[in-house]
Order: structure tokens, then C-alpha cells, then sequence
């Protein structure tokens, strides 16, 4: 054999050896689809549960509400995405199929535009967004000017809407092709025993199974210890506001408002809720100074609601549901029935949301109401109730007032 026709065979030989090796791995990916962004048949044993889904749910859930082409959504960032059920009882069945869209660690203005495209696949037209105040906050001093819209969109926007797209080819390609799919496919499939192992459903609800063992290891007042820190170091950033020292509306308020004057030309029927905090994030507000910028925020978002007619429920509450005592340290067996950490409600709370909203008795909501429904002329009043009932629940537990670094 000549030596140019053998070095030609070991070339086809290694280049089909490499397409072959690629192509393998492209169809473990494909078939165990370790973070649902092809839609394969989920098969409990096997790929069910989606532990690496957790890092790429930006890249995968524009595609699965196509896949699922909702007839209602649910938007806003974690809180929503972690307490909203979309097989809650609380639904009827014309208005299923339900897809939750909301979006961790997102800005409100990724968060619309993720609900506008989950509505687009499925012509919706009922979406529950919910509202965060940290998600709000703005730096006053920022300098004026108009806002780039479509700059702001450019890390997301091309995973949205019909049509093929740069950005769709690079997620499918890193979906098939790259080593970290097939370690994250083999991690799934090893993952699959392990009850409690996160995932995020067809229906995009995070049903926070993650969070047991964690309680179990460690204690739930762990995660409270955590969490409270976090939204305490958020606080403590300088020169905070809703809106800019210029009077505008900051962006995250001028992104809502333009959202529901989509919704309005789309005829959606949209309906904005506070979610609901524990009182721990209630009082870490009040010491901070900034409960007056909280109520702000609210009238900020009592006007715009005003404007396009929206309903706004604000689920902030110093009562049962909000005060109960994260368990002692160490204590891993105690797990709070209705929060798992003091910024995200559990789906129990979320059913009793939904019920206020939908205006319809299901589970425990048929023997305990729950929520506001603000509008501008009794919103003084309700700010007022909530202040006075912190205050009071401050004044009368020092020593939770203490665990939160204050003086008690």
C-alpha cells in the first residue's frame, strides 16, 4: 500500500470514528435531553427529573412553552416559579394547559419579554405576573437618557419568537454536541433514584424538592440564615429608589408599564401580584429605612395598574402565614408549612393566591382568605395596616427583631 493511500485511510478512518463518537453523544443527549430543551419523552427512571435544568432555564424555557402552547402563564422571577403550581387544583380544566414562566434571577424586563413570547406560542390570554420589590430597585443618580430596549435584550432576544436564529442553532448545537450536555446527561440518569433531586417540569414549575435535603442535612433556619443575609446585603446597596433623581420611573417600572400596554393592544388580560414575604424580609426592610421606598414601589405600581385597569393583589401579610418561627438551629426535621425561606412561598401559599385571584374556593382556601386587592383609593389604608401591624409584631418579638441583627 502506497503511503499516501494509507495516511488517506487513517484520515476516513479517524474522521468516521469522530463523526461516530459525536454523533453517540448527540443522541445520548437527545434521548436523556438532561434539560428539557428538546421535549423528549420524560421516563420516570431515566430522564424524569432534570437536575442540570437548573443552570439553563433561560436557554430552555422559551422552548418548552412552545412545545406546550399555554392557554395561561405565569411570569415574574423565582418566587412565582417556585409557588405557582400549574397543576394546582385551584385551575379549571378549559384553562389548562398552564405554563409557568417565571425566570430566576431575572430582570423585569426579561421577564416580560419571556411571558410575551410563552403567550405568542399558545395565543394566551390570561397571564398572573408577579412583582419583587428588590427586582425594582434602581440607582437614583443613574444618568438620564432614553433606555435601549432591544441592547437589553440582545443576551435573550434571539431564543424568542418564531423563525430560526443564531442563538436557537448555538443552544440546539450546545444541547447535542458539547461534553458538558453528555456529563449532565449521564448526571441525570444517575440522578434519577435520588427523590429529592432538583428539576424543572414540562409545565416549567420548579416544585424546590432541592430544598428538603438541604433541611434535612442542615436545618431549614440554614436557609432562612442565608436568604436573610442575601436580601440584607441587597439593601445595603447606596442610593436605592423606584425611580431616578430626575422623577423618571426606573427601568424595571417603565419595562412593567410597557408591558401591560402590550397586553392591552394584544388583549391579554393581564393581573399583577406582590408575592408574598415572610416577616423576616418584612423587618429586614423596616431596618434598613427603606419601608417608605417600599410603600413607593406600591404606589408606584397602584398607578400603573390604575392606567391599564389591571387587577394588583398584594399577598404581604403579618399574620399566620407570613410570622411562622423558623425551627430552632440544628433542627432538621421541622419544615414551615407555608415558606421555604423568608423571600419564597411554598406552592401551599400559592394555592390560596390563586385563589384569591381566580376568585374560586379550592384546597385550604376554602376556609381561609388571603391577599388584598390594591386600588389607589384604599391603598393609604392598606400601607397603613401593614405598617402598623410590623411594627407591632416587632414590638412584641424582640427576639426576632434580635436574630436579624437588630437592637430588639
Amino acid at each position: 500500500m502506497q503511503p499516501a493511500s494509507a495516511h488517506k485511510r487513517f484520515v476516513s478512518v479517524f474522521v468516521g470514528a469522530f463523526l461516530a463518537v459525536c454523533l453517540l453523544g448527540a443522541g445520548v443527549n437527545y434521548f436523556v435531553d438532561p434539560y428539557g430543551l428538546f421535549g423528549t419523552r420524560r421516563i420516570a427512571g431515566f430522564n424524569e427529573r432534570k437536575p442540570a435544568s437548573t443552570e439553563r432555564v433561560r436557554v430552555t424555557k422559551p422552548y418548552m412553552a412552545a412545545r406546550v402552547r399555554p392557554t395561561v402563564v405565569i411570569g415574574g422571577n423565582s418566587r412565582p416559579e417556585i409557588g405557582l403550581d400549574p397543576q394546582s387544583a385551584c385551575w379549571d380544566k378549559t384553562e389548562q394547559p398552564v405554563f409557568n414562566m417565571g425566570v430566576p434571577g431575572s430582570s423585569v424586563f426579561m421577564q416580560t419579554r419571556y411571558v410575551q413570547h410563552a403567550v405568542a406560542q399558545g395565543k394566551s390570554r390570561r397571564v398572573l405576573f408577579g412583582v419583587d420589590f428588590l427586582d425594582f430597585l434602581v440607582d437614583r443618580n443613574e444618568a438620564a437618557g432614553s433606555i435601549d430596549w432591544r441592547a437589553l435584550g440582545k443576551s435573550f432576544d434571539g431564543r424568542l419568537g418564531p423563525g430560526v436564529s443564531l442563538q436557537k442553532a448555538e443552544d440546539v448545537a450546545s444541547g447535542l454536541f458539547s461534553l458538558t450536555a453528555l456529563a449532565d446527561s449521564l448526571t441525570t440518569v444517575t440522578a434519577q433514584h435520588d427523590a429529592y433531586a432538583a428539576t424543572r417540569r414540562e409545565d416549567g414549575f420548579n416544585p424546590g424538592l432541592d430544598y428538603v435535603p438541604i433541611i434535612r442535612s442542615e436545618g431549614q433556619s440554614v436557609l432562612f440564615a442565608q436568604k436573610d443575609r442575601e436580601v440584607r446585603s441587597r439593601l445595603h446597596a447606596q442610593n436605592l429608589g423606584v425611580r431616578y433623581a430626575d422623577g423618571r420611573r426606573g427601568q424595571p417600572l417603565q419595562a412593567l408599564r410597557q408591558f401591560l400596554q402590550w397586553a392591552k393592544t394584544e388583549g391579554v388580560e393581564a393581573v399583577l401580584f406582590v408575592n408574598p414575604y415572610h416577616v423576616d424580609y418584612l423587618i429586614l426592610v423596616e431596618m434598613s429605612g427603606h419601608w417608605p421606598l417600599f410603600e413607593e414601589w406600591k404606589r408606584q405600581l397602584s398607578d400603573i395598574a390604575a392606567e391599564f385597569d389591571v387587577p394588583l393583589w398584594d399577598f404581604n401579610t403579618v399574620d399566620a402565614y407570613s410570622t411562622e418561627d423558623p425551627p430552632p438551629p440544628h433542627d432538621r426535621r421541622a419544615m414551615l408549612r407555608w415558606f421555604w425561606e423568608p423571600a419564597h412561598y411554598r406552592s401551599e401559599l400559592g394555592d390560596l393566591m390563586l385563589a384569591a385571584m381566580l376568585d374560586r374556593r379550592c384546597g385550604a382556601s376554602v376556609t381561609h382568605g388571603f391577599g388584598t386587592r390594591l386600588i389607589p383609593v384604599s391603598l393609604p389604608g392598606e400601607l397603613d395596616r401593614l405598617r402598623n401591624d410590623l411594627r407591632g409584631f416587632m414590638q412584641a418579638n424582640p427576639a426576632a427583631v434580635k436574630r436579624l441583627g437588630g437592637d430588639g
